[in-house]
């Protein structure tokens, strides 16, 4: 990596957020500022100021004693994405549609959709997500892309983890709702995508529940000692 590079440490953050999500580095472990500066060949400083992104994300989490560690990633987790996606990404396709018919250009999500059928060896969790970042460019809502930029991370990290459901059934529900959006259908496109993510809670849930820990359990208050 290049050191004089003024965005180096958000490349180093995007660059550690792959490793978490492919589970090269797995959850529970712990990020050394020491060794991920040797293995990129750059300075501890822009390691240290890649952390924060990640920790705001989600990804990774500081403890005493222990640094920064990798989130444990729960079956509550998934719960709540799919509980945040089921709100924002059905406004973002009816934004989409929206703009679509006020003659907005659909080239670039034509395009994705067509990239994400392509037997390509770039990962599903990859094609899939920059299909659903096209819908929220051309939604031009810019608190929404905010929103959905801090959650694109934890869908990929779903969608990684349940490499079954890259199915054509499923590249099927992303050609309907595009097409409902190059067409300028918000309502359509609206339904069509809160029906995506309601099926994609449906099947995925029952899988992660084998594949991801429980949540732990509560810290158990302690009770005051009574007073004589």
């Amino acid at each position: 990596m290049d050191p004089h590079d003024s965005s180096l440490s958000v490349r180093i953050a995007h660059h550690l957020r792959e490793q978490i999500i492919t589970g090269e580095i797995p959850m529970g472990g712990k990020l050394n500022e020491r060794q991920i500066a040797e293995a990129l060949e750059v300075s501890r400083v822009p390691v240290r100021e890649a952390l924060p992104i990640l920790e705001a994300e989600g990804f990774i989490s500081s403890q005493p004693r222990r640094g920064a560690v990798v989130h444990l990633f729960t079956i509550d987790d998934a719960r709540e994405v799919f509980d945040l996606r089921r709100e924002l990404e059905p406004l973002a396709a009816r934004l989409a549609a929206d703009r679509a018919a006020a003659g907005a250009d659909t080239g670039a999500l034509r395009a994705a959709l067509a990239y994400a059928r392509e037997p390509v060896t770039l990962a599903p969790s990859t094609r899939n997500s920059d299909l659903h970042e096209e819908i929220l460019l051309l939604s031009r809502h810019a608190l929404l892309q905010r929103m959905s930029g801090l959650l694109n991370g934890r869908v990929r990290w779903l969608f990684h983890l349940t490499p079954e459901r890259d199915t054509d059934s499923m590249w099927q529900e992303h050609a309907e709702l595009v097409d409902a959006i190059v067409a300028g259908r918000a309502d359509l496109a609206f339904l069509l995508a809160e029906a995506h993510v309601e099926r994609g809670r449906v099947e995925s849930l029952p899988l992660l529940a084998d594949r991801l820990p429980a949540p732990p359990a509560p810290a158990r208050r302690r009770r005051a000692a009574p007073q004589s």
